[in-house]
């Protein structure tokens, strides 16, 4: 089976591989695909998309990012991953320098970056549920108002997250007509024990779900 990564962070934001250094240990973990979904950036995206082609390595890149949000249903925000969020150069730039602003004023609450993936043609997961704390049932009141804004999908396969927890969440993605994805969450030696690909060792996403995504995103474009 092949599997992916889609929640990765480098040295861009709080991780402790390059972007290269991340590609690199992709491709020997025999991935066939990754998202680099740094916080609040795209900065190494480019960089890594350039690093493939220059090497023609087997690996495919999904552009992302982990946009931080302000949300009364959780004390601590929410985290929603965006991707493909594939723009020109120059209308990236315009495009980041505004989720920064935003970001950095407090003002970006979860509805409105939900609302701006959407309009920018990116797809909108639900990153780490179980991080926020909630029960099921506050998972499911949660879930069911952010796809009211238009949220894609939840991130079900997630190192911390058990089997009969990932069935609760199919249960409900399926409820609200969304899809899961699958990520580790990985920042190199600043989350040790977590490796790329397969988390605590036993994590596997499978390429399927780029499928999925790359459904969406072809009826946003």
């Amino acid at each position: 089976m092949k599997t992916i990564d889609l929640h990765i962070h480098t040295t861009i934001s709080d991780g402790t591989y390059t972007p290269e250094e991340l590609i690199d240990y992709a491709v020997e973990k025999g991935l066939a695909a990754v998202a680099i979904t740094d916080h609040d950036t795209m900065g190494g995206i480019q960089e890594a998309a350039n690093y493939i082609k220059e090497n023609n390595l087997p690996l495919e890149l999904i552009p992302g990012m982990e946009v931080s949000t302000n949300s009364s249903l959780s004390f601590f925000g929410i985290h929603i991953l965006a991707f493909f969020i594939d723009k020109q150069e120059n209308e990236m730039n315009v495009i980041l320098k505004s989720v920064h602003e935003n970001i950095e004023n407090s003002s970006i609450n979860t509805g409105d970056a939900i609302k701006l993936i959407k309009k920018l043609g990116g797809i909108s997961v639900l990153a780490h549920p179980l991080e926020y704390g909630m029960t099921v049932s506050e998972l499911d009141k949660l879930i069911k108002k952010l796809s009211s804004y238009g949220l894609n999908g939840i991130e079900a396969i997630y190192p911390t997250h058990s089997d009969s927890f990932v069935q609760q969440l199919k249960k409900i993605a399926s409820r609200y007509g969304l899809i899961t994805t699958g990520g580790t969450d990985f920042h190199g030696s600043r989350k040790p024990g977590i490796d790329l690909g397969c988390g605590f060792g036993d994590m596997e996403a499978p390429y399927e779900i780029v499928t999925s995504l790359k459904e969406i995103a072809s009826t946003l474009n």
